[in-house]
């Protein structure tokens, strides 16, 4: 009921009503004992329902009017006349801050002023032991002279009730600004307000809440599991508080808005200064967050792992292992030309290809094994950053030369279309280095042209720009400073011989031992030479390789760090910025990684990695026509190259575009014909198209990539192949195979678990499970944004009986992918798992309406009770 103007409150007159909500309805009033203008709010039922209540309400409300501070809009009287109950506030003019927010986005000196005094105010009532719960704009009033006052301490609670109203269950606030373990019903502290002032700051700069999602559920989802979205046009630093400020753990957070304000006027302070007045410039790049931070917000809100449990899920073809990605990311290699490239570029008129080989250790000293290996892969990117034409020429990368085992002009022409070799040498007595290359035709083995080279101080930066400089003359190529300044600027000789060593580790980082041997090398050289960017820049990889061997998020944390500081060192190394941006990729923070990829393509628009990384960002977030746009140019940059029609087959493959896919392959099949990941491609695609008549060429392809060389995914594809034909016991022992050479892909422990499960070897499907629960458990920290993943864990969770966890999952794969028929069929194990018959019917038919096959069903063991259901086949029938 509206009261009328006129209508008495005790000594209160309403004038006119000011609005309503869900704590309330406000009202304009006369204070007709001090004649003064007064805000009253009219409390619903439930925050005086009982007298125990009504009394610890009003003793609360007195603690918050006790609070005198410039921001904070006084509460002056707490009242009932009859069974109304009110509180008597101070009237302030002006609009919400939820009203500024609708016209668009702050200034960042204007949100920045609001926030710190949001913060202050909000520390003065922490300091009382007072806890506002609900802070978000609508309760922010922006008065007269740029004053912001925090409204409708209403939930406010006193820190010492806190624990007893919070036992109870009850999850009071607004979904949107609910820290997390104030959204889960835990107890709350001032970290809650923290978290939920950092919202309203990326509101204020960005204009959107970066927990905005369709539906409260996926609100929550969001608050519970996923990171925020990165606040537009926020500078590095705010970006760090605000990342800070939303930390899941409450323990990573600021400690109380007393710190966060600190925070906030530092940043006012030295960010600001020069510009306090002036509007957000719309054109400044997103801020870049280190992984510690990432984590720091996509850790989970209750801050511990969960416990071990068991669960089965069936294979299908939907579950294929992905087609080689991590066995040929980064391998290329060159082939005969069909067409001239480049003419008259370098030595003579026809196209060339250069292939760097193996550098022999003179003497055969164990110590420069790795400074050989490290050379050979330095000399080779320093030649492919040499610009002919506006375009780099074309050399093998080292990895294929090792990966072929070419060590000679004849075998690099026959087997790589180089019809260029650099042969070297290195020797070493002491400090003194000898450096030898030569540049070989590899059609008549002449010898074009030699350099001897020798430094007393074993500066082997010096050395190798000098051999780049007279390699680069043989071939008529001018060679500028700018095209040898890759080091970062001067390094010492120490330094850069830490860092070849670490190269030649790296190309083995499959051995063990090789990877860390690298990781120390790079550290001593970054030590030795503090400034040494290239060497910040390789020890950003290294770490990025060494999460994706054992999934531990310090690594990402490492990557990023030292990905910043070469950055910061130098900032035309564009080998530092794909580092990034895939260390962003493998986060989730699609956005970042976009803008690293772009800004390597600034500085090197023909970088074919930067190209093919930003196609898979595209890809990623839904941009399906550039992404498609960019492989393809990644592949024209140099259309005699094998890798790029992979990449791009690979595409259609995830795409569903099979035949396009199959296309692709069979074309870098006859670029290569010995190429055991083309193979393998090609097999996973047949396997994926589902047909039987196709299934004879996909095990023909996948036999044929595991005679050329035994693979993971080879066998893992094997082992689908063999168990959708029903071939259980093939299908377990090829899987145990490709399970020996990498233990870290869920899907594939899942699918042994399946063939297990046929096979009744309870003991084996039991250890397997275990293996593949603690595989998803640890990637849904890091993408809980994966739907199949908690789709899966959902079901593990459910086999264990652990119905409150699989539930939790449950919703969170509805939230991300309601209509993803993998997701689908998982929520049905779930819940026939847990004996929900009802729920496992709805969600398995609906799998089905979304394209799940029916053939599929008949292999998946964990349904085959429901199958039989006369519901099921009842329905099916109609």
């Amino acid at each position: 009921m509206v009261l009328p103007a006129g209508y008495k409150l005790g000594p209160y007159e309403i004038v006119e009503p000011l609005g309503a909500g869900g704590m309330g309805e406000v009202y304009r009033a006369r204070d007709t004992r001090l004649g003064r203008d007064v805000a009253i709010k009219i409390l619903p039922q439930h925050l005086a329902s009982t007298p125990d209540a009504r009394q610890r309400f009003e003793r609360e409300a007195r603690a918050v009017s006790r609070l005198s501070h410039p921001n904070i809009c006084m509460l002056f009287d707490v009242g009932r006349d009859d069974e109304t109950e009110f509180i008597v506030m101070e009237y302030l003019q002006g609009e919400t801050l939820s009203q500024r927010i609708r016209r668009g986005p702050l200034s960042l000196h204007d949100a920045t002023n609001i926030a710190l005094q949001v913060a202050r105010a909000l520390a003065e009532a922490h300091s009382h032991g007072i806890i506002h719960r609900d802070v978000k704009p609508s309760n922010i009033l922006l008065a007269r002279q740029g004053v912001a006052k925090v409204i409708d301490f209403g939930l406010a609670r006193v820190s010492s009730a806190v624990a007893a109203t919070q036992s109870q269950g009850g999850t009071t606030g607004t979904i949107g600004y609910m820290a997390p373990e104030q959204a889960i019903g835990r107890p709350v502290d001032p970290g809650t307000d923290v978290w939920a002032l950092g919202v309203v700051l990326a509101e204020m700069v960005s204009g959107a809440n970066p927990f905005q999602r369709e539906n409260p559920s996926a609100i929550l989802v969001a608050i519970l599991n996923e990171p925020p979205a990165p606040a537009a046009n926020a500078p590095l630093e705010l970006q760090k508080i605000i990342y800070r400020a939303l930390a899941k753990n409450p323990a990573e957070r600021f400690s109380d808005c007393a710190e966060f304000a600190e925070e906030l006027e530092a940043f006012r302070s030295t960010i600001l200064s020069s510009t306090s007045s002036q509007p957000i410039d719309h054109t400044a790049p997103t801020a870049t967050i280190s992984a510690a931070e990432m984590q720091k917000y996509l850790s989970h809100a209750s801050a511990s792992s969960w416990p071990a449990a068991t669960g089965q899920r069936p294979l299908s073809r939907w579950w294929l292992v992905p087609a080689a990605v991590l066995l040929v990311a980064a391998v290329a290699f060159a082939v005969p030309s069909l067409r001239a490239r480049i003419t008259a570029a370098f030595v003579g008129s026809s196209e060339k290809h250069i292939a760097v080989l193996p550098f022999d250790n003179i003497g055969n000293n164990p110590a420069n094994e790795a400074l050989a290996e490290g050379l050979m892969d330095s000399l080779t990117g320093k030649l492919s950053d040499l610009d002919v034409g506006g375009k780099s020429l074309w050399v093998v990368p080292s990895t294929e030369v090792r990966h072929r085992k070419i060590s000679d002009p004849t075998s690099a022409l026959r087997e790589l279309g180089a019809n260029l070799v650099v042969k070297g040498s290195i020797a070493r007595d002491g400090q003194d280095v000898h450096l030898t290359v030569n540049l070989i035709d590899t059609k008549d083995l002449r010898q074009i042209g030699s350099a001897s080279l020798e430094d007393r101080a074993g500066d082997l930066a010096t050395l190798q720009n000098q051999a780049v400089s007279r390699l680069a003359h043989l071939m008529h190529v001018t060679v500028s400073a700018d095209m040898l300044r890759d080091t970062g600027g001067a390094v010492t000789p120490a330094a850069y011989e830490g860092y070849l060593n670490a190269l030649g580790y790296m190309q083995r980082y499959d051995k063990p031992g090789n990877l860390d041997r690298a990781i120390s090398a790079l550290n001593d050289a970054v030590k030795t030479d503090p400034r040494f960017a290239l060497g910040y820049a390789q020890l950003a990889e290294a770490f990025r390789v060494k999460y994706g061997q054992d999934r531990n998020l310090k690594w990402l944390d490492e990557a990023a760090a030292n990905g910043q500081k070469a950055a910061e060192l130098d900032d035309h190394l564009p080998a530092v910025y794909v580092t990034l941006a895939r260390t962003h990729d493998a986060t989730g923070k699609h956005d970042l990684a976009l803008q690293e990829f772009q800004h390597a393509l600034q500085i090197n628009p023909h970088d074919v990695n930067a190209l093919a990384g930003l196609a898979g960002t595209y890809e990623r977030i839904g941009r399906v026509a550039d992404a498609e746009a960019t492989f393809q140019k990644a592949a024209a940059l140099r259309p005699d190259f094998w890798d790029g029609y992979n990449m791009l087959g690979m595409f259609y493959t995830r795409q569903g575009k099979n035949q396009e896919a199959v296309t692709q392959f069979q074309h870098v099949i006859e670029l290569t014909p010995d190429n055991a990941p083309a193979y393998l491609n090609l097999g996973a695609v047949y396997l994926n198209m589902g047909d039987p008549k196709v299934q004879p060429l996909a095990e023909q392809a996948l036999k044929k990539s595991v005679e050329l060389s035994p693979s993971y995914a080879a066998y893992a594809n094997l082992g689908i192949l063999y168990y959708n034909e029903k071939r259980f016991d093939q299908s377990a022992a090829i899987t145990e195979k490709a399970l020996a050479l990498n233990d870290k892909d869920y899907q594939v422990w899942s699918n042994l678990v399946a063939s297990y499960v046929w096979l009744r070897q309870d003991d084996k499907a039991s250890a397997a499970r275990s293996s593949e629960q603690k595989l998803v458990e640890d990637l849904v920290k890091v993408q809980p944004h994966d739907a199949t993943a908690q789709s899966e864990l959902a079901g593990l969770y459910a086999a264990a009986n652990q119905r409150d966890k699989a539930v939790i999952r449950i919703e969170a794969a509805l939230a991300s992918a309601p209509a993803d028929p993998r997701v689908l069929l998982n929520v049905a194990d779930a819940y026939e798992a847990l004996g929900d018959r009802r729920h496992a019917l709805e969600y398995v038919r609906s799998a089905i309406a979304n394209g799940y096959p029916m053939d599929a069903l008949q292999i998946d063991p964990a349904l085959q009770r429901l199958l039989g259901d006369p519901n099921f086949q009842k329905k099916e029938k109609q």
